[in-house]
This record gives structure tokens, C-alpha cells and sequence, in this order.
């Protein structure tokens, strides 16, 4: 030790003998408002990530009741007459689809209804907002509901009771020597 240093300086201490010991309070601040600006950011985009998620979980679904359906179609020339997907479990669970799923990927029921007495269906998704929406629009986003009409999803655009459009059915059908 120097002559002129006392027990409490240090040689590099620029506050006279006072070492740094923590954050000052405007540190401190700058990093809090820092944290909030990034959760500001990602939050928005982690819940616009989890409801994309949901719709194609959803559309996933959609897809495989859609296939057991076409299923039981060809072994008994029609679709099933049931009320909903509950009922159709029994006939359904292991012929034809593994699990059949009866919700959608934000807990709302899917609905199954058959038409001409079994020679349609149509599966329906209330969407994010878990109402069933009388017209559609093509705006709604995550709201909008997800409409099946016999194997091919409908656009937003189209109205519930339409037909699908051949751009919607061709995105929805297999692709070519799939079995």
C-alpha cells in the first residue's frame, strides 16, 4: 500500500474511496422501461402466434373428422345422420380416426350437421370469439368462424350455405396418388 492511500481507497476508485456497490436509481429506471418497451413488443406478437396456432390446430382437426367422414361415406353411401360429433364417437373411435376430436383449439364445441339426410355435411368452428357469426366477413380475423362444407373449407367471403369455391377445394384436397 502507498503513503498516501488510507485502508478504504482503491487505486482505481474514481468516487474518492467509495467502490461501486450497486445500480443509481436512473439505471435502474432505464432498464425497467427498457423490459416494458420489449413486453410491449412481444406480447402482441406472442398471442397473435397462439391464435394462429389454435386456427391451424382447428383446421388440422376440421380435416381429420372431414376424412373419417368421407370414410363411413364410402363403406355406407352417405354421411352419418347423428345430432353431433359426441354421437358419432362410438361409430367413429378406432374404425375410422384415432381420436375424434370435439373441440376446437380455443375449448369451443365444433357442430356437425349433415345435410339432404346424409348426402352432405357441414363442420363449423365458432372461431377465437366462440360465437357463431350470421354473415361472414372476411375482416374478422381470429373471430371469423371456420366453416367445412363437405371436405373443403369455405372463405370468409363466402356465405355458410354455399358451396366452396374451386380454389378452396383444390387448397383442401389431397395432393395427387395420396391414398
Amino acid at each position: 500500500m502507498h503513503a498516501s492511500q488510507t485502508p478504504h481507497q482503491y487505486p482505481s476508485d474514481p468516487h474518492g474511496g467509495r467502490p461501486n456497490r450497486g445500480f443509481t436509481l436512473l439505471e435502474l429506471v432505464i432498464v425497467v422501461m427498457i423490459v416494458g418497451l420489449i413486453t410491449v413488443i412481444a406480447v402482441p406478437n406472442l398471442l397473435e402466434a397462439l391464435d394462429r396456432s389454435r386456427r391451424s390446430s382447428t383446421q388440422a382437426d376440421m380435416r381429420s373428422i372431414a376424412t373419417a367422414l368421407d370414410r363411413y361415406a364410402a363403406d355406407h353411401r352417405g354421411y352419418p345422420t347423428a345430432a353431433d360429433l359426441d354421437e358419432l364417437r362410438p361409430t367413429f373411435v378406432p374404425l375410422y380416426v384415432k381420436s375424434l376430436p370435439i373441440r376446437d383449439g380455443w375449448g369451443h364445441g365444433l357442430v356437425y350437421e349433415v345435410r339432404d339426410r346424409g348426402a352432405g355435411y357441414t363442420l363449423r368452428s365458432p372461431g377465437k370469439d366462440g360465437e357463431f357469426q350470421t354473415t361472414a366477413d372476411a375482416s374478422a380475423g381470429y373471430e371469423a368462424d371456420l366453416v367445412m362444407v363437405d371436405g373443403a373449407f369455405l372463405e370468409p367471403s363466402e356465405p355458410p350455405g354455399a358451396a366452396p369455391s374451386p380454389e378452396a377445394a383444390a387448397a383442401d384436397a389431397p395432393p395427387s396418388g395420396a391414398a
